[in-house]
Order: structure tokens, then sequence, then C-alpha cells
């Protein structure tokens, strides 16, 4: 059983800054279900950061942003898709392949970064994009060119940036462990509902390190109890019954990886989610450039639907 408790703000800013700020910080009483005080600041981050300007905001969700950050982010040519199984990224004229020095040494740095920051046992990558300085160059011209036409519904003033191939980076995704075990870290869309608070980790990374960072739900483990899993016939058939009975074209499963899934039970005195941690196989497959999920109880071989 965990507690969604959320990011503590004391801790974020010791790791990063050695201290609470003294300027450039501003705090608000949390809501329900985020933790006591939340915080927000601006000004120059850490050593870790490379003294770079930035801000950072702790809550239900940790967000850290260097100017760098800032402009690459907001200029990807992304669009996020989500549907009830699943969710992806469509890339808006292909992806273009990038090579950065030191590739692998930046990657396992901000993997690191987000482990120490996030206060995570582990952290893995899961998916990589990258993009060149001329596709997020045109995607700012895109934008100017849709508020000249009026095509925002919101029309808004566009930091204008210059661009150089400093600005190529990739956007990577990470998987937290807990219990020794990865995490849910996929958005559920339920059709009754339940809220299930999943842990997504997404990152900016370019030649200068980890720009930015935005980590959703951080949990607190409250109670453990030892389990069986179920045998693993006994799942492949549930997954075959479920698409036997299905009128689709056949599709390939690409993953099955053992993860938790939190399941809400209620929320706490304090207004806190508890969850029962499930342990699930989660089976991946890929339909329309999305990526889609199922998931099965590794305890009683049963989908889990809703």
């Amino acid at each position: 059983m965990i507690e969604v408790d959320g990011f503590q703000g004391e801790s974020v800013f010791n790791k990063i800054l050695g201290k609470l700020p003294e300027s450039g910080l501003e705090t608000r009483k949390g809501d329900m279900g985020e933790p006591d005080v939340c915080y927000s600041y601006e000004g120059i981050l850490g050593e870790q950061l490379k003294n770079q300007k930035g801000t950072v905001s702790v809550s239900n969700i940790l967000g850290v942003e260097t100017e760098e950050g800032k402009k690459v982010y907001y200029n990807l040519p992304v669009e996020y898709i989500t549907s009830a199984y699943g969710e992806g990224i469509l890339v808006r004229d292909n992806e273009q392949k990038i090579s950065l020095e030191d590739e692998e040494k930046l990657i396992e740095e901000g993997k690191e970064f987000v482990r120490w920051i996030g206060d995570w046992e582990k952290v893995e990558l899961t998916s990589k994009y990258s993009f060149s300085y001329e596709q997020m160059e045109k995607q700012q011209e895109l934008m100017e060119q849709a508020i000249e036409n009026g095509e925002l519904l919101k029309p808004q003033k566009i930091q204008k940036y210059e661009w150089s191939k400093a600005d190529d980076c990739f956007l990577v995704f990470f998987q937290g462990y807990l219990n020794g075990v990865p995490v849910l870290c996929n958005e559920i869309n339920r059709q009754d509902d339940l809220y299930i608070p999943s842990s997504k980790i997404q990152a900016v990374i370019t030649e200068g390190g980890i720009q930015y960072l935005q980590a959703v739900n951080h949990y607190a483990i409250r109670e453990k109890e030892p389990v069986s899993l179920a045998e693993k016939d006994i799942i492949l058939e549930t997954l075959r019954n479920k698409y036997d009975l299905a009128i689709a074209e056949p599709i390939t499963l690409n993953q099955m990886k053992l993860i938790y899934y939190p399941m809400t039970t209620g929320r706490n005195e304090t207004g806190h989610w508890m969850c029962d941690m499930i342990p699930a196989w989660q089976f991946r497959f890929i339909e329309d450039e999305i990526e889609q999920y199922v998931y099965i109880n590794a305890l009683d071989g049963r989908e889990i639907a809703g």
C-alpha cells in the first residue's frame, strides 16, 4: 500500500541549491491531496544544472526548467495523443535523427538526476525522440503564422528565439521503480472515472545536459505484504480470450513487462490518495502510431479494465 504524498519542496531545494532560496521563492498552502506547502522558484539554479537561470515548481508535480529547456520544450513539433488504452506522441514532419556528443553519458547523467531529485529507487529509459534545431525553428514559424492568421483560440505573443545546433535535443521518458518493480507510467482513462495516479516522467536533454523535467506523483510505501503471482499460462489464456473475441485485424504484442498498477482505495485524513500497488502484466502493441496497453492482474490473471 502506498500514499501519493507529493514531492517535498524542502528536500528538492536542499538537493538543487543546498537550502531553501532566500529570494525568488513563492509558497502556497497545498490543496486537498497536495503536500502541505507547494513551492515555486525563479532564479539561478544549482551546480547540478550549471547555475543556469530557470524555474522550479514542487507539488504533486515536480517541474525543473532552465531557460534553454523552456525555449526547446515549447517548440517541439509534437502532439500528445491519448486513448482508452494508452498514449503516444505524433511527430510532425517525422522525427529527425541527431547525434549529441557523449550521448550515452548524457542520458545516464539525466537518468541519475531524475532518480536523485525525484527520490526514486532507480529509473529506466522507456522511450527517446530526437529533434534538430531546424525542426524547432520551423515549429516557431508555424506558431507565428497561426497567430497572424487568427488560427489560435487565444492569440498570444510568441517568444521569438534564435536557433543553433546547440539546441538539438532528445525528448526522453523514464519509468520509476518502487520496491524493485517499475511503476505504471502511462496515463489511464477509465470508463468508471476511477483515478489512477500513474507516474509520468519526461525530460529534455541537450549537449548542455538536462534542461527540462516534469515528473507526476510521488509515492511513499506505507505497508508491505508478500504475494504469489499466477502462472504465466493463466495470464496468456486471459490475453488469448480477449483477442479471440475481438472483431479486428490481427495485432502484434511487442512487450510484456511486470509493473505496479496503482489502484486507488480512497483518501486518508490528510487528503492524500491511498493505493494498492497491484502487480500487473503490461502488454504493449502499436496501433495507428499510438502505444496501446493491456493490463492483466498478475495475482489472479484477470484483465484490469474500467
